[in-house]
């Protein structure tokens, strides 16, 4: 059984939404000062009243980039996130694709520094910006941005960001509309109300609410400057990758060596009967696998995958190691592309 998160623990017993708000209200903490000008890690726990697992918490995760321009605050979120160390984020599905585990997954302290240092991000997709202005009370909105009128038959969609107190304890929140003069209008609100706020104004924290379905918790991290997937150095980003999917996937099973080394093959001083063509195809599947199976594309590190895969074909064949050798020398870093 997945031990609940710290976030989650905080809201132990407390499934119920009136009783998951009255804990936080509870525990809440005198707020410090926010500035919101900077980079965030947005990490959300919740639970989907409408999923087929509704007592399931699950997770999700953003980064939000707030920017000053003149009289406005721009708030742009980024909503695919990359960390170097995605261990215990995603599972993988059948064929190249992978999904988030459903648990209340929590940074490491190596996924936490990645936080401090700046995070990766998809620029091309899953953006956002709104430019917020000031209104009655001090709190900041954006404009609706409604689509342009038409005829009956045209549908409109628009979104409005607000956040209230944005110095004290902000309330984040999205309203977006769908309809049309002759469709039936669908609403949605999205919320982060914030409860507690750490004294240096780097940590904020308290209830997420999606449409009434969605209830849980969210934690914002002060984070460094995100910067686009492909930026960072990439010799060094492309070593990372492979490594980290390699040691979390498995190159190979023990069942697919067992059925290309024939099982009883000793394989240093049986090497010369092995089939070693098979046997590179089966070592080179392995590694791709375990790449795509974290959404990577393998093609991108063709020259880090041949290079590893020769490695491995070497120490399996002509030095007999075995597998679990192998998995301890990626482990180490003894063994890399």
């Amino acid at each position: 059984m997945t031990r609940p998160s710290p976030m989650i623990q905080r809201a132990s017993g407390c499934v119920a939404r009136v009783a998951l708000a009255a804990a936080l209200l509870l525990a809440a903490a005198p707020a410090g000062a926010v500035d919101l000008e900077g980079t965030w890690y947005v990490l959300v726990h919740y639970q989907d009243s409408e999923s087929n697992k509704p007592e399931a918490w699950r997770w999700d995760d953003r980064v939000w980039r707030f920017h000053r321009n003149g009289d406005a605050l721009e708030w742009t979120e980024f909503a695919i996130v990359v960390f170097h160390d995605e261990r215990g984020r995603f599972e993988a599905l059948s064929g190249s694709r992978a999904a988030r585990i459903v648990a209340a997954w929590e940074p490491s302290p190596e996924q936490l520094a990645d936080i401090r240092d700046g995070l990766e991000v998809n620029s091309a997709r899953g953006v956002k910006t709104k430019a917020l202005r000031a209104g009655e009370g001090g709190a900041l909105a954006s404009s609706a941005g409604a689509l342009a009128a038409g005829g009956a038959s045209v549908i409109s969609y628009t979104e409005e960001w607000t956040i209230e107190d944005p110095a004290g304890k902000p309330v984040f929140a999205r309203a977006d509309s769908l309809g049309g003069a002759s469709a039936e209008s669908m609403e949605g609100r999205t919320e982060y109300r914030s409860e507690e706020v750490a004294a240096d104004g780097s940590e904020i924290s308290g209830r997420f609410e999606r449409d009434g379905t969605r209830i849980g918790l969210f934690r914002m991290i002060r984070s460094g400057e995100a910067a686009a997937v492909g930026s960072s150095d990439q010799s060094e980003r492309q070593r990372k990758v492979l490594l980290e999917r390699a040691m979390q996937q498995g190159i190979v099973s023990q069942e697919e060596v067992a059925a290309v080394f024939a099982a009883q093959v000793q394989l240093g001083e049986g090497a010369a009967g092995v089939d070693r063509a098979e046997a590179r195809k089966k070592i080179r599947e392995g590694i791709e696998t375990a790449i795509r199976a974290q959404g990577e594309d393998p093609g991108a590190l063709a020259p880090q995958v041949d290079s590893l895969a020769r490695k491995i074909e070497r120490l399996l064949l002509d030095e007999g190691k075995s597998v679990a050798e192998v998995q301890r020398m990626l482990e180490t870093g003894q063994l890399q592309p």
